[in-house]
This record gives structure tokens, sequence and C-alpha cells, in this order.
């Protein structure tokens, strides 16, 4: 063994997950050991009867190499002690069905483990079972789906609405079940062009929609007991609005309108935690904080590229956007400077289309793209965890358009029409108290 492999450093190894927490004490080990040697090293303390892989991080970045090359690159001395902290790694996501559509996929919610909501360019907004059946094909709108979402099936929060989708059309339509059937229970009207995003709130008692009609609508999201909006109604006659087939559909008025967006906005969604906030992207550049009660845009924040798509995590409390530069962006919506990018991601060929959080880790995120991969990434590295390529050729380098992140499955669907679905492992959980990223 030469001197180099032969120097040893001493380290001390923490974790945040308490059931795999070892003594607090200092190790003395070679410096040559990357993650799979340290990695026997706590399985070894730990005692485990079934091998564990872990990921190590040094003050807040996944160790990627020895522990000689980091401290080399960072000039460290080894006569200091390293602190590792040490994290369960996460399993590759691994395709588990495809369910097919006649038409491209616009936009995908995961209503619960067993009720996937699939908005379509063929105009029917679909809801498929685990068992890869379609459970109901709902037709309302009158050109291409472009968003869905799915209300709270929270018994608390509960609502007569249980779908939204949101079209071309300019509309909205709010979807729930009549006589065991899933049916249009009124249109929100009022958008001057295509409806591009729609979100609920997490109280499940209003939602918003974001249009290329440049503004952000607030809409209850009760049912009316008659059409809202005598004016909207007269709109019916027009092409892009009449009514389905001669099915009278009533109309819902939004509570508010939020201007400032120039050009198309593309996506919206709602804190979490301040119910009042809603953050936005668009053509503009422009990432934008709404307070939607005051109905006043208290915040933006701007890059140089289109943004596709946005979510909040309220375990990190970042946005995270999609971009048309092929790359995923952290924001901070608690910073004071609105120019500064807290984070940027790059491996995507194409434009990234679709984000989204992990549903119960401050660090997981997951982006959709143009080129036909899922990038699965810790956002405490620059480099993706993983790139989840299409399972069948049919798939294989057609645009991914939409995502959702619900639990242990990870949903993708686009160009090709297939909505892909995968396994990822739920146990990545980084606990109720990870609010920093």
């Amino acid at each position: 063994m030469d001197a180099a492999n032969e120097a040893q450093v001493q380290i001390r190894l923490v974790a945040k997950q308490k059931k795999y927490e070892v003594p607090d004490a200092p190790l003395v080990v070679p410096q040559q050991l990357q993650r799979y040697g340290l990695s026997e090293i706590v399985n070894h303390l730990l005692g485990l009867e079934a091998p564990v892989p872990f990921d190590f991080l040094v003050d807040g970045q996944f160790l990627r190499e020895s522990i000689a090359s980091y401290l080399k690159e960072h000039s460290l001395s080894a006569e200091n002690v390293l602190t590792l902290e040490y994290v369960e790694s996460m399993l590759p996501p691994t395709e588990i069905a495809s369910y097919s559509h006649d038409d491209w996929i616009s936009s995908i919610a995961v209503a619960s483990s067993d009720r996937f909501v699939v908005g379509s360019f063929d105009g029917i907004v679909r809801v498929w079972n685990a068992q890869s059946e379609c459970v109901s094909e709902m037709r309302g709108h009158e050109s291409a789906v472009k968003c869905v979402a799915a209300a709270s099936l929270d018994p608390v929060k509960k609502s007569k609405v249980e779908i939204l989708s949101g079209s071309q059309d300019r509309t909205a339509i709010a979807w729930g079940s009549k006589g065991g059937q899933r049916k249009p229970l009124y249109a929100a009207r009022g958008h001057t062009d295509s409806v591009e995003a729609v979100a609920v709130n997490p109280a499940n008692t209003h939602f918003v929609t974001a249009s290329a009609d440049s503004t952000i609508r607030f809409w209850s999201l009760a049912v009316p007991k008659e059409s809202e909006d005598a004016e909207l109604e007269a709109q019916d006659a027009t092409p892009m609005v009449k009514k389905r087939k001669g099915v009278n559909i009533m109309t819902k008025a939004a509570i508010g309108t939020l201007s400032g967006h120039v050009g198309a906005v593309t996506s919206v969604c709602f804190d979490a935690d301040r119910e009042s906030n809603v953050y936005s992207g668009g053509w503009d550049h422009s990432v934008r904080t709404w307070d939607v009660a005051a109905g006043v845009n208290v915040a933006t924040s701007l890059c140089d590229k289109v943004i596709l798509d946005v979510d909040y995590s309220a375990h990190s409390q970042l946005i995270a956007t999609g971009h048309a530069d092929r790359s995923v962006r952290l924001w901070d919506p608690r910073s004071s400077d609105n120019t500064v990018v807290k984070l940027r991601l790059s491996s995507h060929k194409g434009f990234v289309s679709s984000v989204a959080w992990a549903p119960n880790s401050a660090y997981m995120l997951a982006s959709a793209s143009h080129d036909s991969t899922i990038k699965v990434w810790d956002i405490r590295s620059r480099t993706p965890l993983y790139t989840v390529h299409a399972a069948s050729a049919k798939d294989d380098g057609k645009k991914l358009l939409a995502l959702d992140w619900s639990r242990s499955l990870l949903l993708a669907g686009g160009e090709s029409g297939s909505l892909r679905i995968h396994s990822v492992n739920s146990q990545y959980e980084d606990g109720p108290d990870s609010t920093q990223a």
C-alpha cells in the first residue's frame, strides 16, 4: 500500500434520521474511502442484518469522490475532524405501468394512490385507477385540455368539486359526482385566452387559474346555485364557450383578477403555509408572488428565460421553476433580493416542461423535459441522482409535458400519449422538522 492510501483522517458521523444514529465519537478511517466504504462502516456500527445504502454530505454537499480528493479540492487539513452527515440513499425510480391515450398528455394530477387525473389535447379529462382501468372520461371542453387539478379528498375539507380542468377554450370546468358519474358542475369563465394552469388551495375552498391572456383569476370552489354573471353567460353564444351539445353548464364568475405579467402566464401554485400567497411564472421571465386576498403583486423575481412551470415546497419553503433554457432554478420567496437564483440545476437536453417536489422531503425534486427524460434531484447536489429514460421504444425521444409526484408514485406524460407511472422508494423522508434546504 503506498503512502497516499495509508493516510488517515478523523471523521464524525451524524444522522438526522433517528433510527440510523450512531455514537457521536470520532473515528479514524483511511482517506481513500468513498461512499461505498463509508456506507459499510455505518451498517457495521448499526448492526443491520440487511445492508442499507447511504449517501454522505460534507457542508451540505454530497460526497461524490474519496475523502482524500475532497480534502485536496477544498484545501483542508487531514488533521481536522471531518463531519459527515449520512442519509439513506434513494433507490432508482422504476417504471411499473404505462397507460395509453390517443393524443398528447398535457397535464397530470394524482388524486389518490388509486386515482390519476389526466388532461389531454383531445379535449377529454380521464381518470385512471391503479389497475390500468380508465374509470371516467369527462367531456365538456371544446378544445385541448391544458391543465388539471384534484381537490382534496380529506373528509374535513371535502367539496362537491372533485376535479378541475382548464382548456384552450378559455374555461375551467369543475367536475363532481352525480348519480355515480362525474359530470360538470360549473364552468369558470372570464379569461380571454387559453387557461394554462389551475391550482386548488390547501383548505379546499378556492382555486386560481393562469391564462395566456396574461392574468391570474381567483375563484371560490363552491358550486353556485345559479349562473353568477349574466354578461359571461351571454358569451356562451361565441364559438369558444358555447354549451357542450346543448348541455347547460352553470357559469362561475371570478372573485378577483391579478394583473402584472406581460405575456402568457404558464403556471401557478399556492403557498401551503400562507394560503393567501400564490406563485406564478410566465413568458415574461418572472416569478411573481401574489396576495390573492388583497389582489396585489407583492414580489417579482426575474431571470433571463421563459418559465414553463412552478412548484412550491412546504418542507424547504423554496420555489422550483422549469425553463426553456433546459434548466431548473430554485428561488427563496423569503429573500429580499428578487434577482438572485438560489440554485440552478442543469442536465436536461431540452425544455424543462414540468417540475414537482417530493411530498415528504425538503431536498428531493423531479423534473420532466422535452428530451423525454425525468430527472430526480437532491438539491444538495448540482448533478441529478437519477435520469429516468422511457422504458418503451414508443415513448423514447418523445417530449414530456407533465409530471406529478405523490407519495411513492412519480407520473409523467406528453407527446407519446403514454402515462408513465414510476415507483419511488417512499422511505426517503427528512422528518417533520425539515424546513430548510
